[in-house]
């Protein structure tokens, strides 16, 4: 009789343990140790032994992430004296004993390969658990015997929630540089490292993008600066997903919010408690720096220093001279407000344009002076407009038909907001 898929010396120690076996005829098939350290058993009636597969993967106590899922069990091939058609039973329980199974499968056709593999369903979450599994073949109606258990775990579940729209809402408008901002998305389980991709697209369908980015997540909520190129009175659709590299997890997409593209024309924002023309005065000055640190937050410019520097204007009231104005654009409730605030005479340290925390009440106190932008406080990662005019611009009643010296202003340079910014955190123009 021949034996298949052993070696020779393994073929004659499983007969010389077949032979043992058979001596004391039992009535049923007992387990035998074989050389190559699989176990067999002889059928009484047909004669007929069969081995014990051989696991190969998982490996003993393999880790495996919950999303490795589904797994595979692989087993070296057993071998049999006979030429039946053999097939293959795998068993996944939470105990050594398998008394506690959470997975079986039978009749798994033996693989061409010397191998046979079986892909088990998802095993339950949400936490780590430790799994046993073994394996044992069938030739014909003769089942041979089980493989000793192997032990792996596999991590716990991680879900990540998809994240809530919040600005633009849908229909609103966005601005140069607007911010595209979601609440954060809620999981369950030890979440590593969140970070979520903006998508931008001229098609609901989401067929092309004109504008993608991945950032990490901020706290409470993410956002992003929309850079991208857009036509003018357009409506663009957008949404976001959060992915999680650690775990290798993905939420769904937010829902689908849309809005229209209205370019950020200072001269169509409202001005606070400065020349209300002042969207309209000549930008001659650009900005060259905007850096935030853990208190102030500092601008520079161009025309600060230097023979081209903004002159000096004494103000009505004032002893000494000023040079420049420092004030901020905000989008608020989908408007654009600007006003400036902080007076410069030339050498003032940047630094006394105040901490980034602090607008709320160190710049926009008074509703009676700046109405809609009192207790403005721009959120971590919302974009503003940060610019400079020349001269006092605060409490400005004038016009540039009534300037006292020069009606110039810099462009509006557009930035994220950080109100607790890092020292080495540095946002240039």
């Amino acid at each position: 009789m021949k034996l298949k898929s052993l070696g020779l010396l393994s073929a004659l120690a499983l007969f010389a343990a077949t032979a043992a076996c058979q001596k004391s005829s039992p009535a049923r098939p007992s387990d035998l140790a074989a050389s190559s350290g699989s176990a067999s058993v002889t059928d009484a009636n047909t004669g007929i032994t069969i081995t014990s597969p051989q696991l190969t993967t998982p490996a003993t106590n393999e880790q495996f992430k919950f999303a490795d899922q589904p797994l595979t069990l692989t087993v070296k091939n057993a071998a049999q004296t006979g030429s039946a058609a053999m097939t293959y039973t795998f068993e996944v329980a939470t105990d050594g004993e398998f008394v506690s199974k959470v997975y079986a499968k039978d009749n798994v056709a033996e693989g061409a390969d010397g191998s046979t593999a079986l892909t088990i369903d998802t095993l339950p979450g949400p936490l780590a658990k430790s799994y046993f599994w073994r394996a044992r073949a069938t030739a014909g109606s003769v089942p041979g015997p089980f493989t000793p258990g192997r032990g792996f775990d596999v991590g716990p579940q991680v879900v990540i929630q998809a994240p809530v729209v919040v600005s633009p809402t849908q229909g609103a408008t966005l601005g140069t540089n607007g911010t595209l901002a979601v609440n954060n998305a809620a999981r369950t389980g030890p979440a590593g490292a969140l970070l979520y991709r903006f998508e931008v697209s001229d098609s609901s369908a989401f067929g092309s993008l004109v504008f993608a980015s991945t950032v990490d997540e901020h706290s409470g909520q993410t956002s992003v600066a929309m850079t991208a190129k857009l036509t003018s009175g357009a409506t663009y659709f957008w949404r976001v997903q959060v992915s999680d590299p650690t775990n290798q997890v993905t939420s769904p997409y937010s829902s689908v919010s849309s809005f229209k593209y209205v370019p950020f024309d200072m001269a169509g924002a409202t001005i606070v408690n400065s020349p209300p023309d002042l969207g309209s005065w000549p930008e001659t000055a650009r900005i060259t720096k905007v850096e935030f640190t853990s208190g102030p937050f500092l601008v520079d410019f161009d025309k600060r220093t230097g023979p081209n520097r903004w002159p000096d204007v004494v103000p009505a009231g004032w002893t000494g001279a000023l040079q420049y104005t420092l004030g901020l654009c905000g989008n608020i409730k989908g408007h654009w407000y600007c006003s400036a605030v902080v007076q410069f005479w030339h050498g003032r340290a940047l630094e006394d344009s105040g901490p980034s925390y602090g607008v709320s009440y160190e710049w926009f106190y008074d509703p009676v002076r700046w109405g809609a932008m009192a207790g403005y406080q721009p959120a971590d990662g919302e974009t503003v407009g940060v610019f400079v005019a020349a001269g006092n611009l605060r409490d400005g009643s004038y016009t540039r038909a009534t300037c006292p010296r020069v009606c110039e202003r810099s462009n509006v340079a557009f930035v994220q907001w950080y109100k607790n910014a890092p020292l080495s955190l540095r946002l240039s123009n």
